[in-house]
This record gives structure tokens, C-alpha cells and sequence, in this order.
């Protein structure tokens, strides 16, 4: 398995499991880590995905996940409960589709 390929691997499993989130629950503090992290995960791994591919899809918010990353890694304190789950309801299935399709067509 190439290198790229563990990339979209790994975003699309961290996607998967924030789409299991229960928004219900997410002030709790062990899902409210988790979710964060994973969050971190995907910013930190969507650093190895090519501009040239990124530009392929625009209705993806690429820089709002990198700098989502940012965000939690530098200002933990200023994240809200909000701004996660509208980020779980409006963009992640845009950038787990996206990933699928990148592995599909087998771009690198």
C-alpha cells in the first residue's frame, strides 16, 4: 500500500468514526477528546494531499479543516461544541466522498 493511500485511508476512517459522534454527548470529556483528536488527525494528514488534487474538488473546505487543526492544537480553550458539530453535520461527509473518490481514481 503506498504511502498516499494510507493518507486517504486514514482520513476516511477518521471521518467514519466522527460521523458515529453522538452530538448528544459531545460535551462529555472523553468524547469530546476523541473528537477533537480526530479532528487533528485529519488536519495534520491533509497536509500530504496534493494542492493539484485538492483544487479538484472545491466544494470541499480543505483550509477550514487544516485550520480547524490549528485551532485545536494552539487554542484549545476557544473551540466550541458548535463549531465541531456543525463541522461533523455540514462538511465532513463532502471531505470523506472526497477522499473516497481520490483512492478510486487512484490519484497521488
Amino acid at each position: 500500500m503506498s504511502k498516499s493511500e494510507l493518507h486517504l485511508n486514514l482520513i476516511i476512517e477518521m471521518c467514519e468514526r466522527l460521523e458515529k459522534t453522538d452530538l448528544n454527548k459531545i460535551k462529555e470529556s472523553n468524547i469530546w477528546d476523541a473528537t477533537l483528536m480526530r479532528f487533528q488527525v485529519i488536519g495534520e494528514t491533509l497536509k500530504n494531499i496534493p494542492e493539484k488534487i485538492k483544487n479538484k474538488f472545491p466544494n470541499v473546505k480543505w483550509k477550514n479543516f487544516e485550520w480547524f487543526r490549528n485551532q485545536i492544537s494552539h487554542e484549545y480553550r476557544t473551540i466550541y461544541p458548535e463549531v465541531v458539530a456543525g463541522l461533523i453535520k455540514k462538511d465532513l461527509h463532502k471531505l470523506k466522498k472526497a477522499m473516497i473518490e481520490i483512492k478510486q481514481r487512484g490519484e497521488k
